[in-house]
Formats: C-alpha cells, structure tokens, sequence
C-alpha cells in the first residue's frame, strides 16, 4: 500500500503577498530535491499558476474536474520542464466555481489523496472564505504568507483566527450546549476581542471531555509562517507581532519557515513566465525557497517540525540568522539594491552596524546552544 501523499496549502490573509510565485517555486525546489510533486491551482476565480508557467491561455484544469461527472483529477496532470513536477492548473471554468458545492469539495478533497505524488502543494486564495479555509486546514503542513506591513499581518491573524474557529465548530457541532456558545461568538461579529482558552474554558464548564477533544483540535493546528518582500531584517519582527497574537489570542505556537526579500528578479521572473530556479537558479531568493523545501523534507515527524533539544524553540532566532546571511550576499551587490531604492547609502551603513551586532548575539547563542547538545548528546549516550 502506497503513502499517501502529504498535502502542503499555501495560503495568505489578503491577495498581492507573492503567495503564487512562493508556491510554484517551493514546488520546484521540491522537485530539484528529487521528490514527485504535484502543484494545483486552488484559487477560486483567480487561478493564475498556469501563466507562472508559460501558458497563454489556461489548460482544462480543476474546474473542468469539478464539472465533469466522469472525470478523475489525475486526469488533468500535466507535465512540466523538470521530470519530478507536475501541475494541475486552475482553468476557465474556474471562474464559474468560486462558490463550489460540498459534494464538489468532498470530491475534490477525496481525489487529492490519491494523486501519485509525494508531496502535493496547494495555491489557495487568498483570504478568509470557507473553501480557503477548508483546504487551508485539511493538512496541518498549512503554510501562511504574509508581507512586513500591518494590513497584511492583520489579514492573515484573521485567516488563522476563522480557520480555527471554523475547525472546532464543525468538530464540535453535534454538542448543543458547545454549538450554541459557538453561535453567540458568531453572531457578535465583526473582530471581537476574544480568546480561544476562553472558548476552551467555557467548553470545559459545559463537558470536561469535550473540553479535552477541543483541546487537541488546536494543537493540531500548526501553520508555518513566511515573510515575504521584506527590505531588512529587521522585518520580520512583524511576523514575529503575528506569532505572539496568535499565541496569546488563538493559543497557536506558530513556527517559522522563512524569510524573503523583496526581489527585482522575482519580478522578471513573472514577466517572463518562468519560476525563478529556471530564470536564476543561484539567485538568493530561490535558494532561500530551496532551504524551506529543505525543511519540509527533513521534518523529524511529520506533520510538525521538532527540535533535537527539549524546550529551545526558536525558529525565530534560526529565521533572524537566515535574514542576516541572505541580506550579507544582496549587501555584495549593494548597488543594485540601492538603485531599486530600497534602502539609501546611510540606511545601508546603519544595517551593516546592525547586522554586526545581531550576528555577535546570535554567534553567542549558537555556542550557548551547540553546548546544549553536546550535553543533549552525552545524556542520551548514558541511556
């Protein structure tokens, strides 16, 4: 019996975060790593991963799938330049379904499964609707995109705020007493300032099992974080603004998968309808996509990835030294970074100053932390 593929959303909060080209990329660099991937366009009345990738017009796709009674979804696959990947486009029809049916999704969720892949990556829409949310969370290998502005963290908070509380509603809803507390939260609308160890504290008043199953809902919900178009590192301080209101607010430990920078490449890239590992292989970019893929791969346990070191979490500190290195190989070229007005020449003194500072703390804690494993080592030995 074969594996099932693992299932791999990526979604954002609002649209124009680069979520498309950060998908079609992540699934090249998979494929480079030797692994058989499938890319499908999930965007509902935006699909547009087919002219990332050359096409003029969009191939019959999902929503030719979805409309035709007959057809299986592996019967859309459709090759690509690297042997390992393979698409499945949204198309023309797409348009037509941005309010699918469930018996649509149910089938649609159904054949994913059984796609010959082994890793399969979904470009959602973007935003908080039901289909978003629905595909967003039928992994726990769900993956959010955000840029370093407050709208955009703003937008993706509320993503991982309804994908959450939809989760639990549609688990819990056979208990009445639960489903009518739901309902309450509902009808207040609009961003209410609540908590969901409030929620899982008033479930535990009603039915302390109950309360156990909600419990374990949310620790399956575990989306990786990506900053996307930054400009320093010190951007990604807004993704860790992210992180900290939805430990406090949605109870969700949220780890990092990368950082990017804004790209003039990625740019050209979109012009020319290639992915950028075609346009430029060993642009930083890309190879900073590569070490996501990398992680993907090398998770420990799947669907989460664990730590060698019982309590260091930080994938902020592993996220904040992967930014001071990338930003070192674009300083190299600081000229064009200067031309893209990103930054001017002073700016560009003051984050060197900067990053000479972050890289003396984080050479600090990278002794402190190899020290912890040579003594995680040795106590391991002695078992």
């Amino acid at each position: 019996m074969k594996n099932k593929p693992i299932i791999v959303p990526v979604a954002s909060g609002k649209g124009g975060v680069g979520k498309t080209v950060i998908s079609v990329n992540l699934a090249f660099a998979l494929a480079q790593l030797g692994k058989k991937v499938i890319l499908i366009d999930l965007d509902f009345g935006g699909a547009n991963i087919h002219t990332t990738l050359g096409y003029e017009t969009a191939p019959d796709g999902v929503g030719n799938f979805l409309n035709q009674r007959h057809m299986k979804l592996e019967d859309y696959v459709l090759d690509t330049t690297d042997k390992n990947l393979k698409i499945i486009p949204g198309d023309a029809e797409m348009v037509g379904i941005a309010n699918i049916t469930n018996v649509q999704k149910k089938k649609l969720i159904n054949q994913l499964f059984n796609l010959d892949a082994e890793y399969i990556i979904l470009d959602l829409g973007a935003g908080s609707t039901f289909h978003t949310i629905d595909f967003f969370m039928i992994s726990p290998f769900s993956i959010l995109v955000t840029m370093p502005e407050m709208t955009s963290v703003l937008n993706a908070y509320a993503l991982l705020k309804n994908s959450l509380f939809r989760l639990l509603y549609i688990n819990l809803k056979n208990h009445p007493e639960v489903n009518e507390l739901f309902n309450k939260h509902m009808r207040k609308g609009g961003e209410s300032a609540w908590k969901i160890s409030e929620i899982l504290d008033k479930i535990e008043e009603i039915d302390p099992e109950i309360h156990v199953n909600a419990s374990a809902l949310v620790d399956t919900f575990n989306p990786k974080l990506i900053v996307n178009m930054a400009t320093q590192p010190k951007d990604v301080q807004m993704g860790e603004k992210l992180r900290k209101i939805s430990k406090s607010y949605l109870s969700i430990e949220m780890e990092y998968l990368g950082f990017l920078y804004h790209d003039k490449q990625i740019h050209q890239s979109i012009i020319d309808r290639v992915p950028i590992a075609m346009l430029s292989p060993d642009n930083q970019t890309y190879q900073t996509i590569v070490r996501m893929a990398y992680k993907i791969v090398n998770a420990r346990c799947l669907p989460y990835f664990l730590l060698d070191i019982d309590n260091y979490d930080d994938s902020f500190e592993m996220i904040m030294e992967e930014a001071t290195d990338d930003l070192a190989s674009l300083i190299q070229d600081y000229e064009n970074l200067t031309g893209e007005n990103l930054v001017n020449i002073n700016e560009l003194l003051s984050i060197i100053k900067n990053l000479e500072y972050e890289n003396i703390e984080l050479k600090r804690k990278v002794e402190r932390l190899e020290k912890r494993i040579i003594q995680y080592k040795k106590a391991i030995s002695r078992k």
